[in-house]
């Protein structure tokens, strides 16, 4: 074997570790350049299993043709045959007649159906222990020199520093790949905990304001009917805080969506009867939702009541339906009356309800309302809780402010379902 030829092989595989981005790149170039210049017929790297016990090949130089399909499920033991003694003792291995060594007799058949005499197999370190096996196998006895051996080592150490080299490079990608994904987690939850906070911020202030609304000094209604406005407030208002709570969690179960809403429609009838309700039928058969069916009976009762309140007028109606989307139930409340939602300028059609409220005036009610029963049960909270809602059941709460001050108005419940529209 030629120096100078084996100072260049070892220079551009050195260039290679420096270059390349994958052990397989390495171990391949390795092979490609060694094992002609040793004089083996082929050549192969294995990789240690990660329980310890097997090696599987990674790359192959001139592997016969006629076994290379299969290479891929060779495996050897360690502690068997040449490469797996060499990964158990740590040791440059040498077989100089394979047919010659007693303690290989096992090998015999698969030495003469690939076609080689000899074995040269180094195991492939690192500070931890070996990670695999280099192995050069030739068609003749051969017996390699000292400068074939050093090349060998060489290149197994070579070897092991490139695949040690792309095992802390992933590990480091991975590293650094959860703590993106686990700092954007946490930048998620902040901007969460930051919009919850705000939101309750701004409820508080919708109570405090209905509060004082309600006991303002001089204020000719019955003191019980304003008590009763306070404690509708006060619950919706303690509804609100455990809903936004981020620990909070519905308990889904099969709920039939029409009955759901069907019993919301009945409530709102018996409380305030003085403003008609009335039902869209389904034209379909509606599919069961999984949903929490105290919440999401809570929310159909909410939306309604902001529809009641402001159907509160003479002539206004409530209508209500549900309708199967491909992929959502849709549960639609219109009225005509007055407007109860208002909002920053500028704000355009289907409005998210984050940035709309309840018109205070469409809560307030004078001692000889004839629709005061119809106002008395809604609150300022009631639009932000009945949002929190139905975004906690994966739903998106719409609301249509278009229109002339007496057009019909509309809230849409979105709400996603497994059944699809045929």
């Amino acid at each position: 074997m030629s120096d100078a030829r084996e100072l260049l092989a070892v220079r551009e595989i050195a260039h290679a570790f420096l270059l390349a981005e994958h052990p397989g790149d390495v171990q391949q170039f390795a092979l490609d350049r060694v094992t002609p210049l040793l004089g083996a017929t082929f050549s192969l790297v294995m990789q240690l299993s990660d329980d310890g016990a097997l090696l599987r090949p990674v790359a192959q130089h001139e592997w016969p043709a006629a076994y290379r399909p299969w290479i891929g499920a060779l495996r050897v033991r360690v502690g068997d045959g040449p490469s797996g003694t060499a990964v158990a003792e740590r040791r440059l291995v040498e077989v100089v007649d394979l047919f010659e060594d007693p303690t290989l007799d096992g090998w015999h058949d698969v030495a003469r159906e690939l076609g080689f005499r000899s074995i040269l197999a180094a195991p492939l370190e690192i500070t931890e222990g070996p990670i695999g096996a280099v192995a050069f196998y030739f068609a003749d006895a051969t017996k390699v020199t000292d400068e074939q051996r050093a090349l060998v080592r060489l290149v197994a150490d070579q070897l092991a520093a490139a695949t040690d080299k792309s095992r802390r490079a992933d590990a480091l990608r991975r590293a650094n790949a959860a703590l993106a994904e686990a700092n954007a987690e946490l930048e998620q939850q902040a901007r969460q905990w930051q919009a919850a906070q705000r939101a309750r911020d701004a409820s508080e202030t919708l109570v405090v304001d209905a509060m004082l609304a309600l006991t303002a000094a001089g204020d000719d209604r019955l003191a019980a009917d304003r008590l009763q406005a306070l404690h509708t407030l006060a619950v919706a208002a303690q509804e609100y805080v455990e809903v936004t709570q981020p620990f909070f969690a519905v308990q889904p179960a099969d709920v039939d969506p029409r009955e759901a809403l069907l019993q919301a429609v009945g409530l709102w009838r018996s409380r305030a009867p003085m403003v008609p309700v009335q039902v869209d039928e389904p034209t379909v058969m509606l599919p069961t939702m999984r949903s929490d069916a105290r919440w999401l009976q809570r929310t159909l009762e909410l939306v309604l009541g902001l529809a009641v309140a402001g159907a509160a007028t003479d002539g206004g109606q409530v209508r209500a339906g549900i309708r199967l989307g491909r992929g959502f139930l849709a549960v639609q409340v219109a009225w005509d009356g007055r407007q109860m939602f208002d909002g920053a300028p500028g704000d355009q059609s289907r409005r998210p309800a984050d940035i709309l409220r309840v018109c205070p005036e469409a809560l307030r009610w004078h001692a000889h309302d004839p629709y005061a029963e119809a106002r008395r049960w809604v609150s300022a909270v009631d639009l932000p809780l009945a949002r929190a809602l139905v975004s906690r059941h994966g739903g998106e709460l719409r609301i249509d402010t278009t229109g002339a001050p007496d057009a019909v108005r509309e809230m849409l419940l979105v709400f996603p379902v497994d059944v699809e529209q045929h």
